[in-house]
């Protein structure tokens, strides 16, 4: 990504408490130069590894290390506000922990609690910090909420060990905060349709054929394609996770009724992404009372459901021209090879332009949890995503479609 996406934005660079500090000088010269408004943020104790005076004379910026000011402005709310995207550079295991239970007690606390601008986060600690399952597991919250991380990378710390927990270089962290500024905006002024969640086919007033899926895919597609300008329309079917603030929201049930939301709504959707986990067949008369237990089990004759993404697929005069057409592919399948060959399969097969196949039957991938072990089926061909977080997984297909887009 060229340094130019870097002109006039404000960056936020929060520094704590750790010998990677010394680093993040190079962190703020390379944005600096690159014509960003850098502020830097620092704890009391990322003082003791690095003076505030040099972040001054490269910034061009005092230094910000109290929370309370001695005038009338707030000064974390200042600092947040416009806010194009904040750093965490180094980023300890005490930062993290803060950051996942919402702690403002300082400075950089504080400020990461108020800003709404996409957060860049450069682990570093020793490696039994990093794998501590407290660490593990706020790392894991975070990436949820959308934090983005940049590494660790694996070797010499400062305790004179070898391991996961060093801080990447300045320019990996120079290089992910540029492209996070050159997609930021890359949706803006397209419209993004995605539907979410599963759907329930009624036998009766009381019982209903339905699937695991809790709807979390889609709605972290939703929050990502947000965050990067677009005008969100999300499809939601049975779910217990709430919606992104800002998308807009239509509740269905059942199949039909998605497919009517979706097939009004396509012709004005840029990019159309299939992330419901839609019935495959339904009753094909559902009772109008409830089938009494003492009648015996009844005779249920299923039939097909509509196949939205196929319909939407062979059909083109159904949605914009040049958009762009996701499904996804939930499979009980770990081999990423076999995974990749029933993605491409089913974009052939469904005239999509990307598909997503997810393994959902490993215990750390698909229903339920927060990340997905996934490939994605291009017209370039299959990559491997590996275990990723779901917002992790919308990044990497909303990355493809914006290019597919331009």
């Amino acid at each position: 990504m060229e340094a130019g996406v870097a002109q006039g934005k404000k960056i936020l660079l929060c520094v704590t408490g750790g010998i990677a500090a010394y680093k993040t000088v190079f962190v703020v010269r390379a944005l600096t130069e690159a014509g960003a408004d850098v502020r830097v943020l620092m704890t009391k104790s990322a003082g003791r590894f690095i003076g505030a005076q040099t972040f001054a004379a490269l910034s061009g910026h005092s230094v910000s290390t109290e929370l309370f000011g001695a005038g009338a402005d707030v000064p974390h709310v200042e600092l947040a506000r416009g806010a194009d995207l904040c750093i965490v550079a180094p980023a300890t295991a005490n930062v993290l922990a803060k950051m996942s239970a919402g702690v403002a007690d300082d400075i950089v606390s504080a400020t990461l609690l108020t800003v709404r601008c996409p957060v860049l986060v450069a682990p570093a600690m020793h490696t039994e910090m990093w794998e501590h399952a407290a660490t593990r597991h706020n790392v894991a919250l975070l990436g949820e909420r959308g934090v983005r991380m940049v590494g660790p990378a694996t070797g010499a710390l400062s305790s004179g060990d070898r391991g996961p927990g060093r801080m990447v270089e300045p320019d990996d962290i120079v290089a992910e905060a540029l492209s996070l500024l050159g997609r930021a905006q890359d949706l803006a002024g397209r419209h993004v349709l995605v539907t979410a969640g599963g759907t329930q086919e009624p036998i009766d007033p009381v019982r209903f054929i339905g699937n695991r899926s809790s709807g979390r895919m889609g709605i972290e597609v939703a929050a990502e394609a947000l965050g990067r300008g677009a005008k969100v329309t999300l499809v939601l079917g049975a779910s217990q996770h709430p919606p992104p603030p800002g998308v807009e929201v239509v509740r269905v049930a059942t199949a039909d009724e998605m497919r009517g939301v979706v097939l009004e709504r396509a012709p004005d959707a840029d990019v159309i992404v299939k992330a419901a986990a839609v019935a495959d067949f339904r009753p094909g008369a559902a009772s109008a009372q409830k089938i009494k237990k003492a009648s015996g089990p009844p005779e249920i004759e299923l039939v097909p459901n509509p196949d939205i993404l196929a319909e939407l697929g062979g059909d083109r005069s159904l949605r914009k021209d040049g958009g762009v057409l996701v499904g996804f592919a939930a499979e009980t399948e770990y081999d990423p090879a076999r995974l990749g060959e029933y993605a491409q399969e089913k974009r052939t097969r469904k005239n999509a332009d990307i598909v997503v196949a997810n393994d959902v039957a490993s215990g750390d991938s698909g229903f339920e949890v927060t990340t997905n072990r996934a490939v994605m089926a291009t017209g370039h061909g299959v990559v491997d995503l590996g275990l990723v977080t779901k917002r992790e997984l919308a990044a990497a297909l909303l990355d493809e479609a914006a290019l597919l887009l331009r």
